[in-house]
């Protein structure tokens, strides 16, 4: 029996001359890999649909505990034209889209995480202003999803960050794992902006580079195995 279902591509490894590995996050059973065959160098066509974060509706043959699960057929459900032309956002769908790969793991629907992601993707395709700050953004609200958003008591007493238990605090952690008080400020921005969904929340320029380093090694702590991702130096030339 075919399955439908929309997902969002994650990952395209190579798999000899004409196959590739596929991860995608799915709105129905979460994350699955799928080995597709026939997408060597005369289907150009073919690999553009499983470009990373493309928004798919697929009908699959779905069989619990597999380890790859089959596509019967992938169709674009939203085009993104943005966001696999401009070297930006290219840019970032390659990051966040490795990201994703490393933190999303539960074969198990998620409907509000996969909500979550598939609004981001078209946000972030569509938005017409400044998108430097959105991978800082969104990977601080990916937290709330993934279980490990900090508690919101950033104030003037509590004004350091504990990497470590995930909350603002007012006296210094006797480990290293530690924001001061200007990047403390600066993530609890980014968790907890006053209106909804903004694009560019105020980070300073001169500050991108470290905030992003600091918002992945907040990662690394919380999510075993999350590894380094490669992707970090493209995303630091291009944007810092």
């Amino acid at each position: 029996m075919i399955e439908k279902t929309k997902g969002i591509v994650l990952q395209q490894i190579r798999y000899g001359d004409n196959s590739r590995i596929i991860h995608v996050y799915t709105e129905m059973f979460g994350k699955l890999v799928f080995m597709v065959k026939g997408l060597g160098k005369k289907s150009g066509h073919q690999r553009a649909v499983f470009f990373p974060l493309a928004l798919l509706d697929l009908g699959i043959s779905y069989k619990p505990g597999r380890t790859m699960q089959n596509i019967r057929e992938a169709h674009v459900a939203d085009p993104l034209i943005n966001l696999h032309t401009e070297m930006r956002k290219t840019s970032l769908a390659l990051f966040l889209s490795e990201v994703l790969a490393r933190t999303l793991t539960e074969e198990e629907a998620n409907p509000q995480l996969f909500r979550f992601l598939y609004h981001s993707v078209l946000q972030l395709d569509r938005e017409e202003n400044s998108v430097s700050n959105f991978h800082l953004f969104f990977l601080a609200q990916l937290t709330r999803h993934l279980g490990f958003q900090p508690i919101n008591s950033f104030s003037e007493n509590n004004s350091y960050f504990d990497l470590r238990e995930g909350l603002f605090v007012s006296t210094l952690p006797s480990h290293p794992d530690f924001l001061d008080k200007e990047d403390a400020r600066v993530f609890s921005l980014l968790f907890f902006p006053s209106s909804p969904l903004p694009v560019s929340p105020p980070v300073p320029p001169s500050e991108k580079k470290d905030i992003l380093e600091k918002l992945l090694h907040y990662y690394q702590i919380h999510l075993e195995g999350m590894g380094k991702i490669k992707s970090l130096n493209i995303l630091h030339d291009i944007f810092h």
